[in-house]
């Protein structure tokens, strides 16, 4: 039997790994709908990282999103482009590239796999309380 110590510092660790594979993908389609600038990423993973619940908190700076962003940008999925921003600072916008597209298009279609698949919807049911609603949305 664990103590309440070990329980909740395997919980944390279990969710920062989720939320770490969910980051890239996030980030990735983040860029695929503006140009913006890191920062501008951090804000909108705020967003989306920002729990009610105390266990999941989820912690989003710069020196996770920066990383992140470097290595797309090797990968050839996003280039940075440097620009004066509305406050006349030389900062770093990031746009989609081609390959980024297309690495987004395959992570869409296997979402949408999922999302018709009933093992997938029972686990997304049983998780959430929520029943997924499979109609067509754009």
């Amino acid at each position: 039997m664990t103590d309440e110590k070990n329980f909740n510092d395997s919980h944390k660790k279990f969710v920062k790994h989720f939320s770490n594979g969910l980051t890239h993908n996030l980030i990735l389609w983040i860029i695929s709908k503006q140009k913006i600038h890191g920062y501008g990423i951090i804000k909108k993973l705020e967003m989306f990282f920002s729990f009610d619940d105390s266990e999941c908190d989820i912690t989003v700076s710069s020196s996770k999103v920066y990383p992140i962003l470097s290595k797309m940008e090797k990968k050839g999925l996003i280039v940075g482009e440097w620009d004066i921003n509305e406050n006349n600072k030389r900062v770093k916008y990031y746009s989609i590239t081609d390959d980024g597209t297309k690495v987004l298009e395959i992570i869409q279609n296997h979402l949408r796999q999922v999302m018709s698949n009933s093992s997938w919807i029972e686990f997304y049911k049983d998780m959430t309380g929520v029943e997924i609603n499979n109609e067509k949305r754009n």
